[in-house]
Parts: structure tokens; C-alpha cells; sequence
């Protein structure tokens, strides 16, 4: 029974603490069903793509939420010109239209382009943990540069989530400026999270 309990533990750990994205199947492939989803919303991105954008509309109900974002080159410098694509759940847990039965592309998403200094911003909403229980709040990142092609980022999570466990935060506390846990903080109702993200030396698909 100890065995047993023990692996249930390091399947936990495996499924919550590393920065999973579910981009990947099984056998480390592109999912399809994302990569559909995606590709429809490359096909929507805009000609011309600011710094600073939106995920959600101004009247998208939840908490608003400004993300701060910095991209850096795989030697740690700022990476100007990264076009970065961020969605999230909407503030019942849903990823898609009419609570995920139109399973076309993700409802609440957006594009930006770093600045000379690798400087990115979303105005958006909190999003809401997945509506089924399986997971804390959180929102997905995938940049696209000619020199280091399409990638995924780790999923970034909100440090105020009581569905967070002490070894996620310590998981990612050990990535430091990269953390995929962001300190999240409020100033006049507004929340406000940064989050840092340094790209690989190739693409992820």
C-alpha cells in the first residue's frame, strides 16, 4: 500500500509540478486537436501586431488582469521582434465558445511583438481554474521567430491560487527569474502579474 501511495505521489508530481503543457501527446507529437486550434488562430493573427494588446474584450466579465511580459534569447538577452500568443480560460473555467462546446479555437486569446527591449503587455481578465477541477488558473504563452522557429512556454500559474502545492511552488522557484509561478498583485482592483520567458535554440513544432 506504501508502494502504491508513493507512486500516486511521483505521478502527481510528474502532472502538476513540471511546467506540462498538453501540446504534446503521449508520444511527444503535436496534439492535432491543438495544433488545429492554433493554426486556425495563426490564420486570424493581424497584419500589424502591437506591443501592447488584448486577450479579453474591455467588457469580458472577471477581475482585470495586466500581464507584463519580457522575452530573452536563449543567452539571456532581450529578444526584439518575438511575436508571442497567449490564451487563457474565461472566469468560469472554460476554454472555449459557450463553455466549450464550440470546440473551434480558444475564445480568449491574443498577439503581441516585443519591443527593442523584449518587452511584451496583455490587458485581459483573471482566468478561472478549469471548471472540472483538474487544474489551477493559469495561461499558456507560444512565441514565433525566424531564428528559433515556434515554441511553447511553460504555463504560467498565479502565486495566490490556493490549488498550487507547496512543491510547485518550490519547483518553480528553482527556475528563478523563469519561474512559471507569477507573484500576482493588486493596485485599485486591477491585478497585475510579470512573467519572463527565455527561448530555446530550436522550435517545438
Amino acid at each position: 500500500m506504501k508502494t502504491l501511495r508513493k507512486w500516486v505521489e511521483v505521478y502527481k508530481t510528474i502532472w502538476l509540478i513540471i511546467p506540462f503543457t498538453l501540446s504534446f501527446s503521449i508520444q511527444g507529437q503535436v496534439d492535432p486537436r491543438w495544433l488545429r486550434h492554433w493554426n486556425e488562430a495563426d490564420k486570424k493573427k493581424p497584419i500589424e501586431i502591437p506591443a501592447a494588446s488584448r486577450i479579453a474584450a474591455k467588457d469580458e466579465q472577471g477581475i482585470p488582469l495586466i500581464i507584463k511580459g519580457k522575452i530573452y534569447n536563449p543567452d539571456t538577452t532581450p529578444a526584439e521582434g518575438i511575436i508571442v500568443h497567449s490564451y487563457h480560460r474565461d472566469g468560469n473555467g472554460f476554454d472555449f465558445g459557450k463553455n466549450d462546446v464550440e470546440l473551434t479555437t480558444w475564445r480568449l486569446q491574443g498577439w503581441a511583438k516585443t519591443d527593442k527591449n523584449g518587452n511584451f503587455e496583455f490587458k485581459t481578465i483573471r482566468p478561472a481554474p478549469d471548471y472540472l477541477g483538474r487544474e489551477g488558473a493559469h495561461i499558456h504563452f507560444t512565441t514565433i521567430s525566424k531564428e528559433f522557429g515556434r515554441q511553447w512556454a511553460p504555463k504560467v500559474f498565479l502565486s495566490d491560487d490556493p490549488m498550487l502545492t507547496e512543491k510547485q511552488h518550490s519547483a518553480s522557484k528553482k527556475t528563478g527569474k523563469f519561474g512559471w509561478i507569477s507573484k500576482v498583485k493588486e493596485i485599485k482592483g486591477i491585478q497585475y502579474i510579470t512573467v519572463k520567458i527565455q527561448l530555446k535554440e530550436k522550435g517545438d513544432f
